[in-house]
């Protein structure tokens, strides 16, 4: 089976709560009212909760306590509230995942330290558009839930890191795809943004998209992210393009730097979670 085979058979399962898809077209439309927005956000109290924490919570450190939907909206702004509820969306799709298949601690904090990474060095750039960056760094590797579900032997033996086999090299040999192809597959499913899908079609092949900066930044991101949730077990030589990264502007300090606010940042977002890990910033 294809990436895309996979993806369409957990499609009619994991899809986006139609709660989230309704907000997701109200941001989209670019008329709705804030109060639009916020009205339909607070028939989800899990999701109106998750907000007003966010708003609250150190990663903005705004001076005075946020304590209305439409405040928080208003200080936020569109794009920081559509990653959450995409990103809300996609962990209440996979919130039944088989613990005993993979780590899923793991899997989230490598998913939130590459969107974070991704952003930090997408700002250390000065690339005007670096929010999507986010996004695709938080969703991409989400083909490897598609694949707990569809086959979860071979997703347990893929999430046994091993010094010496890359992880996207032993999804190849096993799947016959990557998890960022098979990401790519389902995020085209939920009809996300061209321009947050598009970067991940090159995450382990950035050399075919040599002057595309977001992909470059993807690429690095998701190797750093996978130094710090795999910790001890690669070394940073194993797994980053330290050319790639110097052709781009960024120093060996810069890359520890954005791996550093990532593990600093990713512990309050991460805080942010419930009990299960199920919802992701």
């Amino acid at each position: 089976m294809s990436a895309f085979d996979y993806a369409r058979q957990v499609g009619d399962v994991f899809s986006l709560p139609e709660t989230c898809l309704k907000i997701k077209d109200l941001i989209d439309n670019n008329v709705s009212s804030l109060d639009e927005i916020a009205e339909l956000i607070a028939l989800d109290p899990a999701l109106a909760s998750r907000i007003l924490k966010l708003a609250n919570s150190a990663l903005y450190n705004f001076p005075n306590q946020v304590d209305s939907l439409n405040k928080a909206l208003l200080l936020l702004g569109d794009t920081q509230v559509y990653n959450l509820v995409v990103a809300y969306g996609a962990a209440e799709a996979f919130s039944k995942t088989p613990t005993q298949v993979i780590d899923l601690e793991r899997f989230w904090e490598m998913s939130i330290h590459c969107a974070l990474i991704a952003k930090q060095l997408g700002l250390r750039l000065g690339l005007k558009q670096s929010e999507p960056l986010y996004l695709s760094g938080l969703l991409h590797n989400i083909g490897e839930l598609v694949v707990v579900a569809v086959k979860p032997d071979i997703a347990a033996i893929c999430a046994l890191y091993q010094r010496g086999t890359f992880p996207w090299v032993r999804q190849q040999e096993l799947l016959g795809f990557s998890y960022s192809d098979c990401s790519v597959a389902l995020l085209k499913l939920w009809k996300l943004p061209d321009n947050l899908i598009e970067p991940l079609n090159y995450l382990n092949t950035p050399q075919l998209k040599s002057g595309n900066l977001p992909v470059q930044i993807l690429h690095l991101a998701s190797r750093l992210a996978l130094l710090n949730a795999a910790a001890g077990q690669f070394e940073f030589a194993d797994l980053v393009d330290l050319p790639l990264a110097q052709s781009l502007g960024l120093s060996r300090k810069d890359l520890d730097e954005a791996r550093a606010f990532a593990s600093l940042e990713g512990l309050s977002i991460l805080s942010l979670l419930n009990p299960k890990a199920s919802m992701i910033l």
